[in-house]
């Protein structure tokens, strides 16, 4: 893993998204494309351009720790910047780390954005980064976002029970899921299936 990886973070692009570090100047798009809905089951919950400067400084202050790598998500075809993923929990020595906190404008859930992004950095994490493990985790409740991670071809370990106290004081359980190095390949090949049946619709 490059030494100057959190110093100078990646760019991650295909023809239609690209992933750019996270920095505060992007707080007021990123509170544009915010919706209250986003954060039901997210550990905090953001309506003002200050709470969402803090929401980004508190990302942007784990990658000058070298524990996480945050991104705006921007729609290249007009530029916008639609929403914000991240990999954290970043150990170097176990080869392996954590995507999440992820979400999107309501107009681009349940699009291309999700299994683009995904992409980008999963392909980021094994095929450059030389990850072992990659974990996600969502809330139980959360049922839409387990079948998309689901849908990847992620698998499920479990559920960790009172995981978290989200900032509205409800004791959430998480739901375990990951990819490890030897099944990439074909979830690599997968995310390219699924892009080919979408070109022939």
């Amino acid at each position: 893993m490059k030494t100057n990886l959190f110093h100078s973070p990646p760019l991650l692009e295909n023809e239609k998204i690209k992933l750019i570090p996270l920095e505060v100047t992007h707080s007021a798009a990123l509170l544009e494309a915010n919706h209250p809905e986003i954060w039901r089951f997210m550990l905090t919950e953001i309506t003002t351009l200050d709470e969402m400067e803090q929401w980004v400084t508190a990302a942007i202050r784990l990658r000058e720790q070298e524990t996480a790598l945050p991104f705006a998500v921007v729609l290249k075809e007009q530029n916008k910047i639609i929403g914000s993923t991240r990999l954290f929990e970043i150990n170097r020595s176990q080869k392996s780390c954590e995507l999440g906190s992820t979400w999107y404008s309501k107009d681009y859930q349940r699009s291309f954005v999700n299994s683009n992004c995904k992409f980008l950095i999963l392909r980021y994490c094994f095929e450059t980064l030389g990850m072992m493990r990659v974990q996600l985790k969502t809330d139980e409740r959360n049922l839409r976002s387990q079948k998309a991670i689901e849908r990847i071809g992620a698998v499920k370990e479990g559920v960790l029970r009172k995981e978290r106290i989200l900032s509205g004081g409800y004791v959430r359980n998480a739901v375990v899921y990951s990819i490890i190095d030897e099944e990439w390949p074909s979830i690599k090949e997968g995310f390219a299936l699924r892009d080919r049946n979408i070109e022939r619709q």
